[in-house]
């Protein structure tokens, strides 16, 4: 109960009482822009719906079976239906892909307190057909660290700066911040590894918030993180947020799992 992110859920959820491994949620992006329509087709919407609310989550398909996302992007109780092809929300897209889960697997060394290691693979019960406005994100096949001042990029469909959900995919570009400043910001309300990657909310509030979790990072066109948490409130300038960095070992348990499984 004491995370950061824990008080970011309980502050956006109503219903948080009923929710469990959602701890650190981002949902939003703040001062970004409408996205070109199906011009990141690898985006995964993911929906948990109960009978008071529905709960939302980013992802990317990395390959035509399986999804990947941040570790916290479950909720326990919940239909989850997963789309691919999606832009807006709200109206009806030719092309549009639904799917349930068959498996969801977090990372073995997750921790829902503190959200280290937060990644999580979901298999689709059935396989993606590649097209146009479907097509996977391929898994990065370098591994060095980014520089500060980096400008990365991510999406999602979470709430924007007006805390209304958007209708249709957002994105922003992100700053990466060093891991010292980064650790500084935090003190000891989290620690900053060398697993995890730190951008700094922009001056006009540009951020990840509750509900793009789960989301990808790329930088320079690659995919190097996945959406974790951030602060309590959104979109403060020179605050800073942080993503589960794709590192050489978390992309061998990425593909083991995958090959498990298959």
């Amino acid at each position: 109960m004491n995370s950061p992110a824990m008080r970011r859920l309980l502050v956006l959820l109503v219903s948080a009482a009923y929710l469990l491994l959602s701890e650190g949620k981002r949902l939003k992006i703040i001062d970004g822009n409408e996205a070109v329509p199906h011009s990141r087709p690898y985006m995964a919407l993911i929906v948990f719906d109960t009978e008071i609310e529905e709960v939302i989550c980013g992802g990317s398909l990395i390959t035509p079976r399986w999804i990947l996302t941040a570790g916290h992007c479950q909720k326990i109780g919940s239909s989850a239906t997963i789309y691919l092809g999606v832009h807006s929300r709200e109206k009806y897209e030719k092309g549009v892909q639904k799917f349930f889960i068959s498996r969801s697997i977090h990372h073995p060394q997750y921790n829902h307190k503190t959200l280290k290691n937060d990644l999580r693979l979901i298999r689709l019960r059935g396989t993606a057909r590649i097209g146009k406005t479907i097509q996977l994100l391929p898994l990065p096949d370098k591994f060095d660290d980014l520089e500060a001042g980096t400008v990365c990029e991510t999406a999602g469909w979470g709430l924007t700066e007006k805390d209304d959900s958007s209708d249709s995919l957002k994105e922003v570009n992100l700053t990466i911040l060093s891991r010292d400043k980064c650790q500084k910001h935090w003190s000891n309300r989290a620690e900053v590894t060398n697993n995890v990657t730190c951008t700094i909310v922009g001056p006009k509030g540009q951020d990840t918030c509750t509900g793009d979790s789960g989301g990808p990072l790329l930088c320079n066109g690659i995919y190097r993180g996945v959406t974790s948490f951030g602060e309590t409130v959104c979109g403060r300038p020179n605050d800073a947020s942080i993503f589960t960095r794709l590192t050489k070992e978390y992309i061998i348990w990425i593909n083991n799992t995958i090959n498990a499984y298959n």
